[in-house]
């Protein structure tokens, strides 16, 4: 058999011949190595060099079910293996569809990434696709299937699915970037798929979802029990906290280094942001000058507190008539009302987020409609109503289907013609693809029985979450600073909902409790349940501060205590803060300078903010918690005590316990409260710290000068 020379360069690629079948080829790095068979470029192994073990896989295998037919692997024809140093590409031929599948594995990192592309011979209707189906074995392996995110929603129904594969020394773990797959696990045997329900023209490119596979290496951590309390959902459901259904310490750890490295880093600085909805703001359309003149003062509030940014309070600018009558070639201007608040908004240096809704222009006011009463053949109506809740009932045939390209160029172009006044420097979507309000997204997926539409007929799910990141993509090329935040459906949907974001609203939209102390210790919760639980980037969350003030008819429930408690939970959790405040009812002007003082030194070190290591006990009675903020050799650590007495804290001047990076004598000062208690450690030591009762401590750690 004649044998060619691979060379695995990033210039030239080298096609292996199917006479190489028992040669195998390799994709690889310092962390990570996946070995290939040459002639079908199927997975064969996989090397974790951080833990020193191999796992076998057998069968990896690709499928599509279309209605026209079902094409398995076996059917396909290898064609080609092409290798480099950070991909591999297999082609495949069939008589029904051509395959491309794409490996890619970046310097340095830990997980390599799948893409399938899909090419159609003749139209289809695609129901099923299957990306990878294999079976891994290794000494000792077990493999455990994790849903999430889990806040009230019956079992079975969690969007997001991860595989984790746990040896005693290290494992890995696999899945789809993407909300509502198909994924399944029998015994060893892994199956990642999802049910595109999509129409497909003869010759288009289908690029499939990616899969994911990562290596991880144990730590003594994961041999601990659970370091969390037992959470609860948002709507009061116990959740399970075993040690089989939450993932260790290393696996959350892997997945958030990953999701980091495929969404990216943090393109903006400290973002204090006050929710107009829930700021005693006007909700719906402005009725005279009196009304914009008094939520310009509520502006002005804002300013005062060191808030400079402002979610608009109502979509559209609340002009909703004017939303429902737009017709064909109308274009979406703001109007006089609007544009007063805007302008002086400019004027106040307070960036306001532009609300626009997918398919509905107002889900939350009885005036709202569908858009374009003209189509009604873009309307959504579910196949069933039977069991569905009531607010899905009343919407049904009277909100658009977000899965219908006519309609999505038509609302694109609205939306445009508002990010084109150059008035907003952030945008924001709300609602769901029932066209309501937005509570049932996870639980019921969507589903219309058009047959007009680019699903379909029936499901309309994964239809809609692509034409949702269509658009959120769409703007973030448009405008590369837009700071991009979203509510639900991204919310629900999980963290592969959140490419090209910035920040994801907080599940806690009810508003925090009135007591500032007992609503820190929720914060930090939450938010290590979003990062620990649910691989959210800790940049990409976005706590909520104080109660919801939307009922003005509600009395005030505003609390000058502990201020300094709630602010330094939040910015100990994220460079992101939603604020709920009474710009109508108003609050002490010493309760304002304490919000800005603690804003003002979040700007101060925001570098610091934008990295993220909890210490490992969570919030909890008879503990203190807490976070570190290490770049290089110096950073902050924050220590949280809830308690009603004092109580130490500890934490390790280590690598692995802060990011640390340093040798020799370090320097810990308590900068607050303020103090003169400064402390000389050398990296290694544990340290234990005294907070106060009820009280948040920063410390300051840096190299002790020579």
């Amino acid at each position: 058999m004649d044998r060619m020379l691979i060379r695995f360069t990033a210039i030239s690629m080298l096609v292996l011949q199917h006479s190489l079948a028992a040669e195998q080829v390799r994709l690889e790095n310092d962390k990570l190595a996946l070995r290939y068979d040459a002639a079908s470029g199927t997975l064969v192994a996989v090397d974790n060099k951080l833990a020193g073990e191999t796992y076998a896989a057998d069968g990896d295998e690709v499928a599509v079910e279309a209605s026209e037919f079902a094409l398995e692997f076996s059917q396909l024809k290898c064609e080609a293996v092409q290798a480099a140093t950070d991909t591999l590409i297999a082609h495949f031929r069939s008589e029904r569809m051509n395959v491309k599948v794409a490996w890619s594995l970046r310097p340095n990192q830990h997980f390599a990434e799948k893409r399938i592309t899909l090419i159609p011979a003749s139209n289809c209707a695609l129901k099923k696709v299957v990306l990878s189906r294999f079976t891994v074995a290794a000494d000792g392996l077990k493999i455990a299937a994790y849903r999430y995110p889990q806040f009230g929603r019956p079992p079975g129904t969690e969007p997001n699915s991860t595989f984790f594969g746990r040896t005693a020394k290290g494992g890995f773990f696999t899945g789809l970037e993407m909300a509502f797959d198909a994924s399944s696990l029998d015994d060893r045997r892994v199956t990642l798929a999802y049910s595109p329900s999509l129409k497909v023209k003869a010759g288009e490119e289908v690029v499939c979802e990616p899969v994911y596979f990562g290596i991880y290496q144990r730590r003594p951590a994961d041999d601990l029990p659970p370091a969390n309390p037992p959470i609860r959902s948002a709507l009061g459901e116990p959740q399970p906290t075993t040690a089989e259904v939450l993932p260790l310490p290393s696996e959350s750890d892997a997945m958030v280094t990953m999701t980091s490295a495929i969404l990216g880093p943090p393109r903006h600085g400290l973002v204090p942001m006050a929710c107009g909805w829930h700021c005693d703001m006007e909700q719906y359309t402005y009725a005279d000058e009196k009304t914009v003149e008094a939520d310009m003062r509520s502006l002005d509030f804002l300013a005062d507190c060191g808030i400079d940014w402002m979610s608009d309070s109502h979509p559209w600018g609340g002009e909703t008539e004017k939303m429902n009558s737009l017709g064909a070639e109308d274009r979406y201007v703001p109007g006089k009302l609007v544009t007063k608040f805007l302008e002086h908004a400019r004027q106040r240096d307070v960036k306001i987020v532009m609300w626009p809704t997918m398919n509905h222009t107002h889900p939350w006011w009885g005036k709202g409609a569908p858009f374009r009463a003209d189509k009604p053949e873009w309307l959504m109506t579910p196949r069933s109503l039977e069991g569905k809740p009531d607010l899905i009932k009343e919407r049904a045939g009277k909100a658009n289907c977000w899965a219908n390209q006519p309609f999505f160029d038509w609302l694109s172009r609205i939306n445009d013609d508002g990010l084109a006044t150059g008035y907003f420097k952030a945008w924001v979507m709300d609602g769901s693809f029932f066209g309501d309000g937005g509570w049932f997204t996870t639980i019921i997926p969507a589903d219309c029985a058009s047959d007009q539409h680019d699903h379909l007929a029936g499901d309309s799910n994964y239809a809609c979450q692509r034409t949702l990141d269509r658009l959120i993509a769409r703007v973030r090329q448009s405008y590369p600073q837009m700071y991009i935040f979203m509510c639900r459906p991204p919310m629900d949907l999980g963290v592969w909902s959140l490419r090209n974001v910035d920040a994801c609203f907080t599940l806690l939209e009810s508003g925090t409790p009135p007591s500032n102390l007992q609503a820190g210790d929720e914060i930090r919760k939450w938010s290590r349940v979003r990062v620990q639980h649910h691989f959210f980037p800790h940049y990409l969350d976005q706590p909520l501060l104080f109660p919801s003030h939307a009922d003005r008819n509600a009395p005030p429930n505003w609390s000058s205590e502990k201020i300094d408690y709630i602010m330094l939970s939040a910015l100990s959790s994220s460079p992101n803060q939603l604020y709920y405040l009474p710009t109508k009812t108003g609050i002490p002007d010493r309760d304002k300078a304490e919000i800005r003082r603690w804003l003002d030194w979040g700007r101060t070190n925001i570098a610091y903010l934008k990295v993220r290591r909890d210490l490992p006990v969570w919030p909890s009675p008879g503990k203190v918690d807490g976070s570190a903020h290490i770049v290089g050799d110096r950073g902050i650590v924050f220590l949280f005590n809830p308690n009603a007495t004092a109580i130490c804290g500890e934490f390790a001047l280590t690598a692995e316990a802060l990011g640390l990076k340093a040798d020799g004598a370090m320097s810990i000062a308590q900068e607050y409260p303020a103090s003169d208690l400064v402390r000389a450690a050398q990296v290694g030591e544990t340290i234990r710290w005294e907070v106060p009762a009820q009280s948040a401590v920063v410390l300051r750690i840096r190299p002790v000068e020579k």
